[in-house]
């Protein structure tokens, strides 16, 4: 039974995001058109992110540690789920962010508009695109947007909830800009939407448990070797999933 519902929910999630994408996709592409008015179709993706949830049955239960810092800042979190994407929204609604996500996501029809425009591409083979992905990341922070890693470098269906090593660059990111790190703990979103394209995964609506941990500070970022502050992170995040 719960493969079956699994396969009617997968269903209705991926026609409720096509109907909601067409709905936001005019007035978010002419805010994405120019620099000075991306900021505003942040609102809109907020919008339309509480809008996919409150539709499919999805409620966010977040555990703020700290007070969150003002922006610019990066934010890093473990990966399990797309899900993990659209709670984002839900969790900063009122500081501005963008993605560093897999150049993959440049494939999809009508969401590498708002990738291409918006977000930032990474190449998994890195080289100079790597490099380019990161001199854009640092233009972002530059004027005010806070950026989101996903430092395991995507999801590991096949090991999650284990959280796996951490890649460089959001380290990196901070310490090149001398900006905070907010590390998240997503408890349960892998319970609630795996992998589409796994047969026989398993979605269903419910409460999603997130921890935000208290942030790594700009003195901790800058007085470390990254190799130090990845440790930092890469324990606080682990921890809420240890205690599971």
């Amino acid at each position: 039974m719960k493969i079956v519902f699994s396969y009617f929910f997968k269903l209705y999630l991926a026609l409720l995001f096509l109907v909601t994408l067409v709905l936001f996709y005019i007035p978010i592409l002419l805010l994405l058109l120019r620099e000075d008015t991306k900021k505003k179709a942040f609102p809109i993706f907020v919008f339309w992110c509480r809008l996919i949830c409150f539709l499919a049955g999805y409620r966010v239960k977040p555990r703020f540690a700290y007070e969150i810092p003002e922006a610019p800042f990066v934010l890093i979190a473990n990966h399990t789920s797309f899900l993990d994407i659209v709670f984002m929204y839900l969790l900063f609604p009122k500081h501005p962010f963008l993605f560093l996500g897999k150049a993959e996501l440049m494939k999809i029809p009508l969401v590498k508009t708002f990738f291409k425009r918006l977000h930032i591409p990474v190449y998994r083979k890195g080289g100079p695109n790597a490099k380019k992905a990161l001199e854009a990341a640092d233009k972002a922070i530059k004027n005010g947007w806070c950026v989101i890693i996903f430092p395991e470098g995507g999801i590991k269906e096949n090991l999650v909830p284990a959280l796996q090593p951490f890649k460089d660059g959001a380290f990196h990111l901070a310490k090149n800009n001398s900006v905070p790190l907010v590390p998240i703990t997503f408890m349960n979103n892998h319970d609630l939407l795996q992998d589409p394209a796994v047969q026989h995964s398993l979605a269903r609506p419910g409460v999603a448990n997130v921890v935000v941990h208290s942030i790594i500070d700009k003195t901790t970022v800058m007085n470390n070797e990254t190799e130090t502050i990845k440790q930092i992170a890469f324990e606080r995040i682990n921890s809420a999933i240890l205690t599971k």
